[in-house]
């Protein structure tokens, strides 16, 4: 008997030992060999390829300091956790070269100290929330910080956290912007590390959009790209004096050959060009110029229009018609898959314009249907989860059926619109009297395309233009891409009066009138179109990934609230009497026999 209990207590000392000897092991190896599995079915914890490549490019460490902290609702408790995970993840995959922390810079502050720390935070660009209060609640003076710094040799880059959308709930902007954290701070790293060697170029010479009316745009994409203009106006003598050493140097060759041929070479440097309200024809050697660049793999963004329209005139006469001013780029847009038609947009979801009612005699901010805020479509990266987008005089698209092109849509107008034909009377009186929603049910129209795949030059069978030119020709590329927009304004910043340009989407009148800042996603939008076509780092892609937050359902939760807590402090004390009942009843059987 003693020999037995001798036996039992050896074998239960060895596999104690044995325990001991396989978790030093495994810790061991775990330390050698790191492995983590992502089981969650839309990959969360997994970064992409693109973040990644990032990731590669870092050759100094770089520090994120995130404000979201201290006693947080649970909604903000959420995107906080979420961000620590997706920088874990940035940490890790950089070898530790990204390191981060999280401080609540507002913690044991009075409120003088608190004050100055806002006024500095809204300066840097960063967000300043306050929660959300219940009716039966007091006013508070508590302030989230959803938002963060990066620092990367001595510069400092921003992160805004939390991506706000009129309309939508709390927890559905949380979800929207857990979606896009790794894209919001893959984009503060690659603005460190942006060295600018992507060239884009705004086009001028033709009436485009000034250097002052895209002056925000052009600033935010220079912190990505080297941004230059281009005139492609033959006729112009700015144009000229760009080769003005060649026509001296060759002089035996036609001076319009050298211009062609200078500007299809000049053009070659630039990974992409905006074509921002063209308002004067371009020629046909000009599009040859074009069609050459598309050709050899550039990409274009067509903002352009079929319709004069400004809103100055109509404030000036009370109407204005619309006349044609054609760029006379549809034969070309036409062979790319897109045509742009000669009318407007009319839409029930519109911003508005400030004007005096005629019916009370009181200026107020009306409802203007010649300015649509479109919806942008969520199956595609460069319009996923944007806010409303600002539309002014916009015409309609239409898609070819080229079946070598595949057409994706950016930008549309909500179901409840209308298309008017030119000529278009804008007049001041529509905002006499309510628009009767019956009245528009021509449903969603686009204005905004994505078009990719295989272009065919329309100069192909155009021999007298080729001809013209001692030029190679390109007739067709295998895989490329471009963007059309049927709004030229939409890039285009206000002004105010002493010259100071307004961020692109603010509205200086609107937020006037409702003293607060009124601001939609135009620029967040066009940043991505230029960033879809042009960016090599391809972290566009990363705003496709979509995480689902599997959150309670509050009605339900609340109408069986009795019933899970009954249950949960019944089960645990029924399953303890069973394991005893069983026990007891087994051990009785046993130890009988």
């Amino acid at each position: 008997m003693i020999g037995k209990k001798v036996n039992v207590s050896r074998n239960i000392a060895l596999r104690i030992l044995l325990y001991a000897l396989v978790l030093v092991v495994f810790n061991f190896m775990a330390n050698e060999f790191y492995f983590r599995l992502d089981l969650t079915k839309e990959k969360r914890y997994t970064l992409s390829p693109s973040s990644l490549g990032l990731l590669n490019k870092l050759d100094d460490d770089l520090y994120v300091t995130i404000f979201l902290d201290g006693d947080l609702p649970i909604e903000y408790k959420q995107l906080q956790s979420a961000t620590r995970d997706i920088l874990n993840e940035y940490r890790l995959a950089s070898d530790g070269k990204i390191k981060f922390d999280f401080e609540d810079i507002l913690a044991d502050k009075d409120i003088k100290e608190k004050e100055a720390i806002l006024k500095d935070i809204f300066q840097k660009g960063l967000q300043i929330e306050q929660p959300d209060v219940r009716p039966d609640e007091a006013p508070t003076q508590k302030y989230i910080l959803p938002s963060g710094i990066v620092f990367y040799k001595g510069k400092e880059y921003p992160i805004n956290l939390l991506k706000r959308q009129f309309g939508k709930s709390l927890e559905v902007e949380i979800n929207n912007s857990i979606e896009l954290l790794e894209y919001e701070i893959g984009t503060a790293i690659r603005k460190g590390l942006s060295g600018k060697s992507i060239k884009v170029a705004f086009s001028s010479g033709h009436g485009e959009l000034s250097s002052t009316q895209t002056a925000d745009i052009a600033n935010s994409l220079s912190e990505f790209y080297s941004l230059d203009r281009i005139n492609l106006n033959l006729t112009d003598s700015n144009c000229y004096k760009n080769f003005a050493s060649d026509v001296v140097n060759n002089s035996q060759k036609p001076v319009f050959s050298i211009l062609v041929e200078g500007l299809i070479n000049q053009l070659k440097s630039y990974k992409g060009l905006i074509i921002a309200k063209p308002t004067l024809e371009f020629t046909e050697p000009e599009k040859y110029i074009l069609d050459q660049y598309v050709m050899n793999g550039g990409k274009i963004i067509f903002l352009v229009e079929n319709l004069l329209a400004e809103m100055d005139s109509v404030a000036k006469y009370g109407q204005v018609m619309t006349v044609n001013h054609s760029h006379n780029l549809d034969d070309i847009l036409f062979q790319y898959g897109v045509k742009v038609k000669p009318n407007l947009v009319q839409d029930i979801q519109c911003h508005g314009i400030p004007a005096i009612n005629q019916q009370t005699n009181r200026p107020g901010f009306w409802p203007w249907i010649f300015y649509p805020l479109f919806s942008a479509v969520d199956d595609n990266p460069v319009s996923r989860n944007l806010e409303n987008v600002w539309g002014r005089y916009c015409s309609t698209i239409d898609t070819t059926s080229r079946k070598t092109l595949k057409k994706t849509v950016l930008l549309r107008s909500s179901p409840q619109s209308r298309v008017a034909a030119n000529p278009v009377l804008i007049s001041l009186d529509i905002l006499k009297n309510r628009q009767d929603p019956s009245n528009f049910r021509n449903g969603n129209q686009i204005s905004a395309v994505l078009v990719e795949g295989e272009f065919i030059s329309p100069f192909r069978y155009r021999d007298g233009v080729k001809r013209s030119f001692d030029l190679p020709f390109s007739e067709s590329i295998e895989q490329n891409s471009m963007i059309v927009i049927s709004d030229g304004d939409l890039i285009r910043n206000q002004v105010s009066s002493d010259g100071r340009v307004y961020p692109l989407g603010y509205d200086k009148f609107a937020s006037k009138q409702f003293s607060t800042p009124v601001e939609f996603a135009n620029k967040k939008f066009f940043l991505n179109c230029v960033d879809y076509l042009c960016d090599e780092n391809n972290l566009i892609e990363v705003r496709s990934k979509e995480v689902i937050l599997r959150l309670l359902d509050k009605s339900k939760l609340k109408n069986e609230k009795l019933f899970w807590q009954s249950f949960n402090m019944i089960l645990p004390i029924l399953i303890i009497l069973i394991f005893g009942f069983v026990n007891s009843f087994y051990r009785k059987r046993r130890w009988a026999r």
